[in-house]
């Protein structure tokens, strides 16, 4: 084991790593290898890791239909509500443009109106 982790690499190759130089050791050493997954350093066998049955892949399929589904229906509500708050924010903006139109307007007139009764002043009043 010693001599394959460290056996010289040729060049533009990594060398080996230890725990895959151990288990290749445990392998052919040992009938149940257990021992990488008892020490927590590999989990049960690749064969086991990759054995989903094809109900619970179907399950798991359905599980992703069905929030795909509800992903979709919240898009579509969260569309509905962007919508309806830009009709609202328009139409503020639309009366915020009336009234400032009418602002103004009456601004305007009151300087009008000012200006009209500043020419009524004489110029010099009498002393």
């Amino acid at each position: 084991m010693e001599d394959k982790i460290n056996a010289p690499v040729n060049d533009g190759e990594e060398p080996e790593d230890v725990v895959h130089v151990v288990s290749k050791v445990l392998l052919r050493k040992t009938k149940k290898n257990s021992f990488l997954v008892n020490v927590g350093i590999k989990s049960s066998s690749a064969g086991e890791k990759n054995a989903k049955s094809q109900h619970e892949l179907e399950v798991e399929l359905a599980v992703e239909k069905q929030t795909s589904s509800d992903l979709r229906e919240l898009v579509k509500t969260q569309q509905l509500q962007m919508d309806d708050m830009m009709k609202k924010f328009q139409e503020g903006e639309t009366t915020r443009a009336r009234q400032e139109d009418e602002y103004k307007k009456k601004q305007a007139e009151t300087e009008a109106l000012i200006r009209g009764l500043m020419s009524m002043i004489p110029a010099n009043p009498p002393r």
